[in-house]
């Protein structure tokens, strides 16, 4: 009897101490520009100390150079990664000066990188990976929806990029920044960006029979607002400024996992005020999240120093979830 009373409190001490699992997703700007002099030392210590198993970064390109300096990521990802104790990495699409990474303790599986079709435009690309943590499939799909406005013409300068150079933030390509026309953009941007999402979702959790079963995750800078936070920015409900996340809520199975874990309570993701960075997750996924928080404190506080150029360490802000 006490052998059989022994072997059952070891089985619950091992369920008990059952490793917490967490993710970031951060849009990094321009390969983290803010760290490259520092040869990336507080970005690695950050994530040293923070440990997480899986980071999914947009922006993830060197592109902000300094005279004389070469482009240092993607290519490098596999050593800076290595340096917080990621051995594996991922490129999505590098299509553009925009990609995604994903780094990750664990083995990445390929499912399908996501350039667009020939009438739909994924303008800095997408990606679905596998990952298997504590004997569970994870989906995980990353994406960086355009931030400028398009208009009703269509594309206007794509095919430019955001071209490197001096000590100024990058110009050009894409139509520039001139037409962002209040929270989430104007001038169709938001129709724009609900097409990509919508190409995404179908290359990716609308091709399951039952993905609202399965743990799926899908994250990244959106460039767009949410209905969810609308007591914050006070805009007609119907507006289609809120389009994007609106499909994404309506049509299929996704939750937004900041609203989720913090209703009521808007918490912006970006220096501009708004909050247009976001972690969705099925319903078993949320289930397993212990905390989702924006983070805005030590190294990823955001600030201006004098003479800077960009915001420090990024425009944007990132997303920790533990589960």
């Amino acid at each position: 009897m006490r052998k059989y009373l022994f072997c059952g409190l070891m089985a619950i001490v091992a369920v008990g101490t059952v490793q917490a699992r967490k993710l970031i997703s951060w849009n990094i700007q321009d390969g983290m520009w803010s760290d490259q002099a520092n040869n990336y030392d507080n970005f690695v210590e950050f994530l040293k100390t923070t440990d997480p198993d899986v980071c999914v970064f947009c922006e993830a390109k060197t592109t902000h150079l300094e005279s004389g300096q070469e482009p240092y990521l993607p290519a490098n990802w596999d050593k800076v990664a290595a340096r917080y104790g990621h051995p594996y990495v991922y490129l999505a699409v590098e299509q553009d000066n925009s990609p995604q990474v994903i780094t990750s303790k664990h083995p990445i599986n390929n499912v399908k990188r996501i350039p667009g079709g020939n009438d739909t435009i994924v303008g800095h690309g997408a990606g679905w990976v596998q990952i298997e943590m504590d004997g569970k499939t994870y989906n995980i799909v990353c994406m960086h929806a355009m931030p400028f406005a398009m208009g009703a013409g269509g594309m206007g300068g794509f095919g430019g990029g955001r071209p490197s150079g001096g000590s100024g933030r990058p110009s050009g390509g894409f139509g520039g920044f001139g037409g962002m026309g209040g929270p989430g953009g104007g001038g169709g941007s938001d129709e724009f960006r609900k097409k990509e999402v919508e190409y995404v979702c179908n290359q990716t959790i609308l091709t399951r029979e039952h993905p609202e079963n399965e743990l799926w995750l899908m994250m990244g800078d959106f460039n767009s607002i949410s209905s969810l936070d609308n007591d914050h920015y006070k805009l007609s409900a119907d507006s289609s400024i809120y389009c994007v996340h609106d499909y994404i809520r309506n049509k299929t199975p996704y939750i937004d996992v900041i609203a989720n874990k913090h209703p009521g309570e808007f918490i912006q993701s970006s220096q501009n005020g708004r909050r247009i960075d976001f972690i969705y997750a099925t319903e078993p996924v949320i289930k397993q999240i212990k905390s989702a928080e924006i983070l805005n404190s030590g190294y990823t506080e955001q600030r201006r120093e004098q003479g800077a150029s960009y915001w420090i360490p990024s425009d944007h802000r990132p997303i920790l979830i533990e589960f």
